[in-house]
Parts: structure tokens; C-alpha cells; sequence
């Protein structure tokens, strides 16, 4: 027999701490899928004087490593970059606010557990995992898709127990048509493409009496990405060479400036969904320009990076 996806599942939870607590009943999204999952106890091999064989084997840390793909439906997911949620609102709709971790020093872990459905059921459970980055695209005619990148530190013996997880109460396939990109106080028309990316940059610590890691550190934030629109003025031109004092400018433009200087949202305004992403802090790394060609419409695109994230979520 051939096992296919439909025979598996993956779910997760966050952890009370370190490698402890989570429940693993929540969804990453629609159209989830695991693209990778490794582990391995960096093996150490021992040779020894008077013999080229390998005499003996020791084993390191152990390490494990996924890949997660899917479609963006509901906002959980944040919450392991940028700590709980502030919830307000005592009847629907609620609103549910992450506000990049200026104090958040110790990163948010989740646990993860993989079932498959086979002769001898295998569920695997993944603690200590850090989501070490979380990437969003959406661009003309398809789905806001997400990765996320994620390392976690222990894994216990597999067990046969199935338990496949809850549906969200309320999940939303968000498209492009769904997407509004507001970047230096003004709305990106005729935009094409855009991603935004999080990284945590955090790390495992590993420590002396055990193979897994014991915990985990964060280094700094970073929120980077990128769009492509129509090319319809000079006004991003101008900003970029601000920021290097270009042509005669008194003094150096930090950042973009506009309020917002930039919100990327996502709303269904039929079943009180939104998730709306505002940034302070834009820089622009670079420009580019294509497409000056007969009768060919000309794009720019634009990379750029942010220093602090507000990501608030209304729900129902």
C-alpha cells in the first residue's frame, strides 16, 4: 500500500515553556503540508591508531528541522514570532493585537505533532520548535501562500495514538483579491506581487547530561520583503536617493516617512475577518526597474525592510 497525504496530518500548540505544555490541536492553515521534515543525532565517527576502518560511533546533538507550507486562513501562526495576542472586544467581532517583542526576549516555542495512518499508526512528537521564519506572497490570480521555516530541539519515541486536529471556528481562503499593500502613507496601486517575510533568528541551546536541547534564545527581529507594481511616477526614486542625501538634499531620510509607512491587509468583510499588518521604521533597500519594451507595461519592484511590526486581527 502507497500512503499519500491523506493519510497524514500535522498539527501544534504553543509550549508553557521550554520543551513543556501545548496540546497540538491548532491548524496552520488550509491546504497545509508538511514539504520537509529531518532529524538526526549528528553522528560522530571514532577512528583509532593501527586500523583505516571506523572503529567506533558517538552521536551529538540531537536536531530536527520541518517545512510547512500553506494557505493563510486564520492568524495564529503570529503569535509564534511575536508573542500572545492582547485581545479585546467582549462580544463579536474581537480584535487580537501582536506587537513585535521589544521585551519578549525569550522566543515562544511550539510542539508539533506528525501522525500518519499506516499499518502500524506513527505519530511523532516535535518539542521545543522554533518557527525561525514565517514568509507571505500573494500575487495576481492565487492564494496568499506561507512557508515556515522551524528547528526544534527533542523528539520522543513515536507513538501509535491518532488524533487528528480541530477545525479552526472560523478559517478564510485570503487571495490577492483580498490584499491591499499601503506603502509610505500611499496605496500601491496596480500592485502585482508582494512578500513579507519574519525572522526571529533564534536559536537552540544545548547543554551538558543531554543530546536535545535544553532551550532556546532569540537575536534580533528581522521583517524584510518586497513588492512589484506598475511604474507610474518618481516619487519612490526619490526616496530611495534621500536616504543617501542624493542631488544636493541637506540631510539624510532615514526612513520613508507616510503614515502609515506601511500596512499590508488582508480582509473578508462578509464574515468579520481581517488581518492588517502596519510597520514603522521603512527602509528601502533597492529598485529596480523592467520591462522598457514596445507596448510592454513597465514594473517597478521595491526591497525593502522595517524595524518594528503591529499585526492586528479581527474575528469573529
Amino acid at each position: 500500500m502507497v500512503l499519500t497525504g491523506a493519510s497524514a496530518y500535522v498539527k501544534y500548540d504553543f509550549e508553557t515553556s521550554y520543551g513543556a505544555g501545548g496540546a497540538a490541536n491548532k491548524k496552520f492553515g488550509l491546504q497545509d503540508r508538511l514539504t520537509s521534515l529531518s532529524l538526526t543525532n549528528n553522528r560522530i565517527n571514532l577512528a583509532q591508531l593501527n586500523k583505516n576502518t571506523i572503529h567506533a560511533f558517538a552521536y551529538g546533538q540531537q536536531q530536527g528541522s520541518a517545512s510547512m507550507g500553506f494557505t493563510l486562513s486564520n492568524p495564529w501562526v503570529f503569535g509564534a514570532l511575536l508573542g500572545a495576542p492582547v485581545t479585546t472586544g467582549s462580544s463579536s467581532p474581537y480584535t487580537h493585537t501582536y506587537n513585535t517583542p521589544a521585551n519578549l526576549k525569550t522566543p515562544r516555542t511550539i510542539r508539533m505533532e506528525v501522525g500518519v495512518d499506516a499499518a502500524t499508526d506513527v505519530v511523532r512528537t516535535l518539542k521545543g520548535g522554533l518557527v525561525n521564519t514565517l514568509s507571505l506572497s500573494a500575487a495576481i490570480g492565487g492564494t496568499v501562500d506561507c512557508t515556515a521555516d522551524i528547528v526544534y530541539g527533542q523528539e520522543v519515541a513515536p507513538t501509535t495514538t491518532l488524533s487528528a486536529p480541530s477545525l479552526p471556528a472560523q478559517e478564510f481562503p485570503y487571495t490577492f483579491a483580498h490584499a491591499e499593500l499601503t506603502f509610505g502613507g500611499s496605496v500601491v496601486a496596480q500592485c502585482q506581487d508582494v512578500n513579507l517575510s519574519i525572522a526571529q533568528n533564534s536559536e537552540l541551546l544545548y547543554g551538558l547530561n543531554s543530546h536535545a536541547a535544553v532551550d532556546s534564545f532569540r537575536r534580533v527581529l528581522e521583517i524584510t520583503g518586497s513588492f512589484r507594481a506598475s511604474f507610474l511616477n518618481k516619487n519612490l526614486l526619490e526616496k530611495l536617493l534621500a536616504q543617501v542625501k542624493a542631488d544636493s538634499a541637506t540631510t539624510y531620510q532615514e526612513t520613508v516617512g507616510g503614515s502609515p509607512e506601511f500596512k499590508l491587509t488582508f480582509i473578508e468583510n462578509n464574515t468579520n475577518q481581517k488581518i492588517e499588518i502596519t510597520c514603522a521604521g521603512l527602509s528601502i533597500g533597492d529598485q529596480s526597474i523592467s520591462g522598457i519594451e514596445p507596448v510592454e507595461p513597465i514594473f517597478e519592484e521595491i526591497n525593502w525592510k522595517i524595524k518594528t511590526a503591529r499585526i492586528s486581527v479581527v474575528t469573529a
